[in-house]
């Protein structure tokens, strides 16, 4: 009986359905893979306009920063520009949150740390940036750390390496960094000062007769 050619009319079946459905298969995951790639592209799309606005606002805001407190200010003057500043920071901070989840899309984790930090020194700026404001134009300062960021989300979307920061951003990175070694310093000599009280009330407890003095 020939039994040859049957079996293999099966095998070629089985292996040409086999070959169909991995064509199928992988025809369906790159389908998918396009569509998952047309959605982050179209987000990372979305982010970049929405940073855009955010910074040509946030150039515009800047002008406006409020001084600081002069020698010899009365009562009122020393109230009128608390909440001059309290109102502008309140404006800052509305801008910066949403340009968060803007960034929070970008893929490219370089550029999204240098937006992050930008965003932090922007947040700081009435206690972080005093260094890089002495002697220096607090406008100045703030819009070049505003210009760098925007100038990174350029070089990114040319494909280009990721440019230095300019004077002002290292003027604001180095007065964040400087007063966050004060800040920390501040703090452990502060739980130095908690542990010395503590060792010296329970040294004098075990000092004390039983019963007290």
């Amino acid at each position: 009986m020939d039994w040859i050619s049957p079996v293999s009319g099966l095998v070629g079946a089985l292996v040409g359905a086999g070959l169909s459905y991995l064509g199928t298969h992988r025809a369906q995951a790159k389908a998918l893979a396009d569509a998952r790639l047309a959605r982050l592209q179209a987000k990372q799309d979305q982010a970049v306009t929405a940073l855009a606005e955010t910074f040509g606002n946030l150039q515009k805001h800047v002008r406006e920063v409020p001084g600081d407190w002069e020698p010899g200010m009365d009562v009122e003057a020393t109230a009128a520009l608390t909440a001059a500043r309290a109102a502008w920071d309140g404006q800052l901070q509305d801008f910066i949150a949403p340009a968060r989840l803007a960034i929070g899309v970008i893929r490219d984790k370089k550029l999204r740390h240098r937006l992050n930090e930008t965003m932090n020194l922007l947040e700081e700026w009435d206690r972080g940036l005093v260094y890089a404001f002495y002697r220096r134009s607090r406008v100045g300062v703030l819009h070049g750390v505003i210009t760098h960021a925007v100038d990174c989300v350029g070089a990114w979307q040319r494909e280009d390496a990721m440019p230095e920061p300019n004077h002002a951003f290292r003027k604001a990175r180095e007065s964040m960094q400087a007063k966050r070694d004060e800040w920390e310093a501040i703090d452990e000599a502060r739980e130095e000062e908690r542990r010395q009280r503590r060792a010296e009330r329970d040294s004098a407890a075990t000092q004390l007769p039983p019963g007290g003095a």
